[in-house]
């Protein structure tokens, strides 16, 4: 009787492990990062002096629906779509060359430095 009660035990055990396996929480991606269209970034992204008043404008009107989202804007279920609205904005607005370096710019980093924002290793302007 006990020989085949060991293979169904050592199923079991093998079942279990897959399933406390399961039970991990995974790793999610967090969500991209929302950097101002600030002017220090403008230079290193390369503005051209015809592109500065467009770029703040943009800075205004993306940030006041930015804010609109409230407290914690990052985790609300619309915030990918206005990232992605404002990253459109821009793909169409900046050159090939100043959106990859906007693209550059807006990934996050790893390391903070202290006087700049967190997620940047860009100076503020404030």
């Amino acid at each position: 009787m006990k020989f085949p009660l060991m293979p169904m035990i050592g199923m079991l055990v093998l079942l279990s492990a897959n399933l406390q396996a399961q039970d991990k929480p995974r790793h999610e991606v967090p969500p991209p990062h929302w950097m101002q269209l600030t002017d220090s970034v403008g230079r290193v992204v390369g503005l051209q002096e015809d592109q500065v008043k467009g770029w703040q404008e943009r800075n205004e009107r993306w940030n006041r629906k930015y804010e609109a989202l409230g407290k914690d804007p990052e985790h609300k279920p619309t915030y990918i779509k206005l990232h992605s609205a404002r990253e459109f904005d821009l793909k169409g607005f900046l050159t090939g060359g100043q959106y990859d370096k906007w693209q550059q710019l807006n990934k996050r980093s790893p390391r903070l430095e202290v006087p700049n924002p967190p997620g940047t290793n860009m100076p503020s302007d404030r």
